[in-house]
């Protein structure tokens, strides 16, 4: 059980805390050392623990307008203007309000959805009748996809690792960034000293890369900590290698660094990710918002007990934004003052800690690692000298046996050679 905080950032004094729960489900066992399974997350609000109510009302910019508009940036003026006509015959301006609950599980009705929902042959197919955040994924089995892991049985270097998800090895990026990476965060095979780990995260369909930060000890149990740095997100251009997260032709759709662009994961949405509060971005965008205020607080960080590869705490945060730009032809999404905007949405902090029961139950499996040779090292020390002892015995009594065999055999034979001398004096005595 995790603890989840998700904060609009539209509402400064509004956050909610649920207590999250995540099991595999449908698991089955493959003859090739791998498991496949799917996730199922449930989320239940704690309202004694939030500052607000999921029935407070928050306004932010509707993403189905800026959705739609970044989707015909590229399309002919005359057909941005009929598709901004037909905008405004549902909306008067870009913002929409409506509930915590909405915005976050129950979803927001809108007509454009229906509406784009009988046009065909759209680049994306949109399989949702309302929006939200996390509208049709509580206790959903199908949200996070299906996954295959290896079982490290044939090679223990390979626990947890991702072999393939949705039936694929790759993912929507282009090159080396849409290979599979990584775990998805529940066992790990540690090497001594390993410099990074990578997780894989279903909802950027892509991994994350955490850095070694140092030792750590969660419920007195000693771990390794890694955490997020300025690779994280880097698009390119201070880590040459991961420039295939934009096109190859890197144009204005190529975010700063810090950002990593996920419209190809969100069905063509404007949707870009960051660390909450813009940390580590490069500065372009976050000068543009007031009020942040990133601190390392708002790190993406895990530890991990290196034996086992059991996680002992997790930190995962990550912040949703939406590009806003300025499109010619769609007055209706251009209504922010500054034509080219990130706007953040909301973010979330996951929060998982071992508990007492976890940590007594780690803290055995180590002592059994730990004593097993000493353990080995006394039974075996042991079995030695039980079998000297043995030997010694046997000899013991063997030599007691042959020395007794000796004496009668000594006693038989004098007393035989007795026998003689009696029967020779006998026969002298009878010539005499």
């Amino acid at each position: 059980m995790g603890l989840v905080g998700i904060g609009m950032l539209f509402s400064t004094t509004w956050s909610s805390i649920f207590h999250a729960k995540i099991q595999q489900v449908n698991i089955s066992w493959n003859e090739n050392n791998t498991v496949t399974f799917r996730n199922q997350r449930f989320w239940y609000f704690q309202h004694d623990m939030s500052n607000g109510s999921l029935s407070d009302n928050v306004t932010s910019i509707n993403p189905i307008i800026a959705t739609i508009a970044y989707t015909l940036r590229t399309e002919r003026v005359i057909l941005k203007v009929i598709v901004d006509m037909i905008l405004r015959t549902y909306h008067t301006n870009m913002f929409l309000k409506a509930n915590v609950s909405s915005w976050l599980f129950d979803g927001v009705g809108d007509p454009i959805l229906d509406l784009v929902g009988h046009i065909p042959h759209l680049p994306y197919t949109i399989p949702f009748d309302r929006f939200g955040w996390f509208y049709k994924r509580n206790g959903s089995i199908d949200a996070d996809g299906l996954f295959v892991t290896n079982t490290g049985a044939a090679d223990f270097s390979e626990l947890g690792k991702l072999e393939r998800w949705q039936h694929s090895n790759r993912t929507v990026y282009r090159d080396q960034c849409g290979e599979l990476k990584g775990t998805t965060g529940e066992l790990w095979a540690l090497e001594h000293e390993q410099p990074e780990i990578q997780i894989f995260a279903a909802d950027l369909c892509t991994h994350m890369s955490l850095a070694y930060s140092g030792p750590v000890v969660k419920q007195g149990l000693p771990g390794v900590e890694f955490a997020a740095n300025d690779s994280l997100f880097d698009n390119g251009y201070k880590y040459p290698n991961m420039a295939c997260y934009c096109d190859e032709v890197r144009d204005e759709n190529c975010m700063a660094a810090g950002a990593l662009n996920v419209s190809a994961c969100k069905y063509g949405a404007p949707a870009f990710v960051t660390r909450p509060h813009f940390l580590g971005m490069d500065p372009y965008y976050p000068s543009k918002i007031e009020g942040l205020k990133p601190t390392e607080n708002h790190n993406f960080k895990m530890a991990i007990e290196p034996v086992t590869g059991m996680p002992l705490a997790i930190s995962a945060q990550l912040q949703a934004n939406a590009l806003v730009r300025h499109i010619p032809g769609i007055s209706l999404n251009n209504q922010l003052p500054d034509a080219d905007m990130l706007v953040p949405m909301f973010w979330f902090r996951e929060d998982i800690t071992v508990d007492e029961h976890y940590a007594n139950f780690a803290a055995m499996a180590l002592g059994v690692r730990y004593w097993f040779p000493y353990g080995c090292y006394f039974f075996i020390t042991l079995g030695l000298c039980l079998i000297v002892t043995g030997v010694y015995r046997i000899r013991k009594y063997t030599l007691m046996r042959l020395k007794e065999a000796d004496i009668s055999a000594s006693q038989k034979f004098l007393s035989h050679g007795d026998k003689k001398h009696d029967f020779a004096l006998q026969l002298k005595e009878n010539t005499l």
